[in-house]
């Protein structure tokens, strides 16, 4: 799973120019120049994001998020609201299955929100930022 914070370093990299040690992302090109390679199978496979507010919440509010290739997690902190998608069977997230019973479901849940506070944690903010 490749993000847009992977593109400067991949330009930087293609340019022979260090990547400063602050620059969040990596460089991809291992996984188009030797998709066989180990650096290449060494990738995310999910990431965590904070959204702020826009403007004001009640027009685009802040949200958090763990996203896989599989299910995505979100958090509205302005509201305590959670929501659960299923991006294989539903990737225009059109169905919230965050109170589904079935087992699968609720383990995924579970699982995904022991990690999203985790990574969450790993942020330490609780500034609010309005944009």
């Amino acid at each position: 799973m490749t993000l847009n914070i992977d593109l400067a370093p991949t330009i930087l990299g293609f340019a022979g120019v260090p990547m400063p040690d602050k620059m969040m992302g990596r460089d991809i090109s291992p996984l188009y120049l030797s998709p066989e390679s180990p650096s290449s199978s060494n990738w995310r496979e999910e990431f965590f994001y904070e959204h702020p507010i826009i403007s004001k919440k009640s027009y685009i509010p802040s949200s958090e998020a763990l996203v896989r290739k599989d299910y995505k997690y979100m958090y509205w902190p302005d509201y305590g609201y959670e929501q659960l998608f299923d991006l294989v069977n539903d990737p225009g997230e059109l169905e919230d299955i965050i109170n589904s019973t079935d087992p699968h479901v609720v383990n995924t849940k579970k699982e995904m929100k022991k990690r999203f506070d985790w990574l969450k944690s790993l942020v330490k903010s609780d500034g609010k930022v309005t944009l």
